[in-house]
Formats: structure tokens, sequence, C-alpha cells
């Protein structure tokens, strides 16, 4: 949810607890594993990984990583760090990651380290790229929170029961999920009305076409099926238009295609109109940091509690213990 959250220490403490029982392979969306964050300047931990695990990371950071190395393969995927190798670690010893940034190689990626022998791979995520956590790229997720989202407990746990909510977002009926995909093999946007009859609009992506979207809407239309990501600036042009829309569905891929905040979220439900996904995402915990680089923190049971209280997963505090 926020950088300094907790997500490469979350990382680590999987990789420590599997020690000796899995071949693990191991990547990155963006760069992981450097002692500093370039955005924030914060000091970051690094990824320690064992002897016979496998890693994929950009050719200009083999050179950073302190073990004894097997070349495996060239991927001929670019980054601006070079190109994606993948290794075998013949020795124990601190790695940089740095993996592709889009779906479509991540997933060339795990299936190259899956034919090679891993029994697991593991997906380092980032901030606002969530996309990895959809099930054509993994099969379970955690979500990692902290007091680096804000010094305001309160919006953190808020904040946190939201993204949650939008991951857990329930699957719709396998009826709409075959109009569905119908729809979005012809395009990326349609609507399906209450005779099952879909409509689809000749609209590439549903970013910058707010207008034609809510102008296309007719009486007998029932449900809206959106393919890619969906903008804070549709779902408000939508309340805005909420007569349009009342007792609609608004179908989504998953909840990783879904970028609005939790006030956002609870206006558009109040129209009412309901979120629902083709592909559900498995989310496993919710890890929390209570402490922030920037100079605040939380007390770590009562953050722990609160979230407890207000989200339906198991919340888990890496370091403080606290399950």
């Amino acid at each position: 949810m926020e950088k300094n959250s907790g997500k490469t220490t979350t990382l680590n403490y999987i990789l420590k607890n599997l020690k000796g029982t899995k071949v693990i392979g191991l990547t990155s969306i963006g760069r992981d594993g450097e002692d500093c964050d370039r955005v924030t300047n914060t000091h970051k931990p690094k990824i320690y990984v064992e002897k016979g695990s496998l890693i994929a990371t950009a050719k200009n950071l083999l050179c950073k990583c302190d073990i004894t190395k097997e070349i495996l393969a060239t991927t001929g995927i670019s980054t601006p760090m070079g190109e994606i190798i993948i290794m075998r670690a013949l020795s124990n010893g601190f790695v940089d990651v740095a993996g592709p940034s889009y779906n479509s190689a991540l997933i060339k990626v795990r299936d190259l380290m899956l034919g090679f022998g891993c029994d697991l791979v593991l997906i380092d995520g980032a901030l606002s790229r969530k996309g990895s956590a959809g099930n054509l790229v993994s099969e379970a997720t955690i979500l990692a929170t902290g007091a680096s989202f804000s010094p305001d407990l309160t919006r953190v746990v808020e904040e946190s029961r939201h993204n949650v909510e939008m991951l857990q977002l329930p699957k719709c009926s396998e009826e709409i999920v075959d109009l569905a995909r119908q729809i979005l093999k012809m395009g990326k946007i349609g609507f399906i009305d209450t005779q099952s009859n879909i409509e689809v609009l000749d609209l590439l992506t549903s970013l910058n076409s707010h207008r034609e979207i809510v102008d296309a809407v007719k009486p007998n239309h029932k449900i809206l099926v959106l393919g890619g990501a969906v903008s804070k600036g549709l779902i408000e042009s939508i309340i805005q238009n909420r007569e349009l829309f009342k007792n609609f569905t608004i179908v989504i891929e998953d909840g990783t295609k879904i970028f609005i905040d939790s006030n956002i979220y609870h206006k558009l439900s109040m129209i009412p109109v309901k979120l629902e996904v083709l592909d559900s995402i498995n989310l496993l915990y919710l890890t929390c940091n209570p402490t922030s680089p920037y100079g605040h923190s939380f007390e770590s049971e009562k953050f722990c509690k609160l979230l407890k209280t207000s989200i339906d997963i198991d919340v888990v505090d890496i370091v403080g213990g606290k399950l």
C-alpha cells in the first residue's frame, strides 16, 4: 500500500521459513534488495537467498549479488537496468532483484523458473503495481500495510480495509462471466441488458471515455463490463449520473483493476451500484508494519487489533510477532 510498509521484510520472512524445504524462484516488479530506496532515500532490508534458489534480475545488477552464480537463461526482456537474466545461486547470499514491470513478461519469467525446477516462485510486488496479484500471474497474494502510509492510524486502518475489500470483490455469476468474456473478446467495454443481450462500445479503454460511456446507457441495461484499469474519474462520472446507473452492477476483470479510494467506493455503493469481478484473488494475509521511517509509529498490539476488527483476513506483524 505504500513504500516502507514491510513488503521486503515479509518476503525475507517467507524465504527464511521455507529454508531447506523448497526450491524457490524469486523475481520482482521493479527493484528490490538495494540498501537504500532510490525514491525516499530510506534504508531497505537486503534480500537473502539460499543456495539452489533461482533469481530473475536485471543484467546490470548481477555484480551487486554476492552469491556464486550459474547463468541459466537470458530472457530477451529489456528493462532500464538491462536484460532480465535467470540464474541459480550456488551459495547463500544477498541479491539485488529487478524484474519485469508488466504481467506478460512476469508470466514468461515465472514459467521459465518453474521449468528449471522451482517448487514455488515468489514475486516481490511494488507500490501501485498490484497487477501481479491477478490470477493469470499468481496463485496467492499477501498485502502489506503500515505506518508509512499515513501518521493517522484511523486512516491507515480504513484504507487497509478498503484495499482488502477491493482485492476480495465478489465474483459474478457464471452466466454473467460468459457474457462478460464475450464482451472483452470483442472490445474493452460493453453493456448487458435485462434480457442478457450484449452491446459492445467502440472504445479501446475507459480512460478519458467517461462521457461516451454515460451517453451509451439505456433503460434496459443492468450491467457495465469494463476491461483494463478502472479510473477514479470514470467512477466519479457514474456517481454524478447516478439516476442512469441505479441498481447497476459493474463487472471488472479482477480487484487489481479498480483505482478508487474508500470515500468514492462508499458513494458508489449508496446509488446503489455493485462491483463484481470475473476472476477472484486469493488474498492470504495482511501484514502490518507499525513503524515508519518518516518519524512516527503506532503501538503494534493496538494497530493489529484495529486491523483485525475491521478486516476479515489474518493480520500479521512480521517483526513484532503479533498474529
